[in-house]
């Protein structure tokens, strides 16, 4: 397992349960092979049975403590907290239980129980790893001070930690000072723009606008700076810079599904799956992943579906690394999507989530889709949904309206079966609204 060689790992356990079914250390590890290789859903099932064989409580609270990361992993997040409930409960002692547990309820936004856990666990105020979140905590209570305390104790210890840095200028917002971009001055050029991000993320773009405009004055070709600032502008372009894309992406590669899963709630590739399962057959030609990130949605169609070819391509080289150790892709290539697409033929399957959204106008991805799908194939997609024909939201990505993509499929040959908005990520505490759509290519 520890050497990623999941299938073989898998049969090792399997033999031994085959010889005894309730070999609780045979039936734990199964599970956690399987939520390593990506499987929550049968994680869950084995770590379930794990935690109900007849073991030592500090057994079966590590069964349980797995079991709430599997949940986790499959974005349910209510039921993971009471399953993480039941391992602190076994195990008061585990300090990773409780910071587990922590880490779920900010996930659900519970941020009084956070501060509660404080009071009762005192000892998770001296945890590294939480100070920010804490902090965070804090400025949602209202505890303004305590969390500017907070963060400059850690930058105290790490004066160019980009996360705190952003949260410092956030909370000197809130209190009615002005970001001063020269006052970060330190800060290297990827540095500044992780603090600007930061700001922006959390939905204070016009306070972030000094330091995307410091970014322009230091380098007058940034991409993602010149995105933002059109963005907190009104300034509407055809789509994302690649280069502020591809930076994006490849920054956050390693930690890209555990904010976007965890912490964001974002179920697009599982809920797509599933609905492409109520559409297509079980057996599926040539599929391909428009911007396949670290393959989310790979791993849930290869999960559902056999697949005889399935491609993807990304921007980013670090969410391509993702998806290779992740497994599951029989290419993948890393390009702009538009000249990938117009590469591929006879596709049974196309399927893009969150990659639209860095793209306006979805005329031309509608007409190279239809050149590349096979007569009666599926476009299969997710974008954020606008109550106008295209907005450029100022978090610096598009949206898009049902008349939008009715219109555009039309233009390009393609029949919009459906559309139907759903809870796509959430965004400053809010669930954003997205529309998951399916076009298909007349016979």
């Amino acid at each position: 397992m520890q050497q990623q060689a999941y299938p073989s790992a898998e049969a090792i356990c399997q033999q031994l349960l085959a010889k005894n079914p309730k070999d609780f250390n045979a039936r734990h590890l199964l599970g956690v092979i399987k939520m390593h290789a990506g499987n929550a859903l049968s994680a869950c099932k084995e770590l379930k049975r794990a935690s109900e064989l007849p073991v030592a409580d500090r057994f079966r609270a590590q069964a349980l403590n797995n079991l709430a990361l599997a949940l986790k992993q499959r974005s349910k997040f209510s039921d993971a907290l009471q399953v993480q409930e039941q391992a602190v409960a076994l195990l008061p002692d585990e300090h990773a239980f409780h910071i587990n547990r922590v880490y779920l309820l900010e996930v659900l936004e519970s941020w009084q129980t956070i501060l509660d856990s404080l009071e009762q666990q005192s000892w998770l105020n001296e945890v590294d790893e939480l100070q920010c979140l804490l902090a965070r905590t804090e400025r949602h209570t209202g505890k303004i001070e305590q969390a500017q305390r907070r963060i400059a104790q850690v930058l105290t210890r790490e004066s160019d930690h980009p996360e705190a840095l952003g949260e410092f200028c956030l909370l000197q917002s809130l209190s009615g000072a002005t970001v001063q971009a020269e006052k970060l001055g330190s800060l290297t050029i990827d540095e500044l723009e992780s603090v600007a991000d930061y700001l922006a993320e959390e939905g204070y773009l016009e306070s972030a606008l000094p330091l995307y405009r410091r970014l322009l004055e230091l380098d007058p070709e940034h991409a993602a700076a010149r995105h933002m600032v059109d963005a907190a502008t009104g300034q509407v372009a055809n789509h994302a810079p690649e280069q502020y894309v591809r930076g994006l992406y490849d920054t956050h590669a390693a930690q890209f599904e555990q904010q976007l899963v965890d912490r964001l709630g974002y179920r697009a590739p599982t809920l797509l799956t599933d609905a492409l399962a109520e559409l297509l057959p079980q057996h599926l030609s040539r599929v391909a992943d428009l911007g396949c990130g670290s393959g989310l949605l790979g791993r849930n169609l290869k999960q559902q579906f056999s697949i005889d070819h399935l491609s993807g391509c990304d921007l980013s080289s670090g969410m391509l690394d993702e998806a290779r150790r992740q497994g599951g892709y029989d290419q993948l290539e890393q390009a702009n999507l538009l000249d990938w697409l117009n590469q591929q033929q006879a596709l049974q399957l196309a399927c893009a989530t969150d990659v639209l959204i860095y793209i306006g106008d979805l005329g031309p991805i509608m007409q190279s889709v239809h050149k590349a799908l096979a007569p009666e194939g599926i476009f299969a997609f997710t974008v954020e949904a606008a109550d106008q024909d295209l907005e450029l939201a100022p978090t610096g990505r598009y949206r898009h309206s049902e008349a939008h993509l009715r219109q555009r499929a039309t233009q390009a040959g393609l029949e919009l079966l459906s559309s139907s908005a759903f809870p796509l990520r959430k965004e400053q505490g809010k669930m954003q609204t997205g529309l998951m759509a399916f076009c298909r290519k007349p016979a």
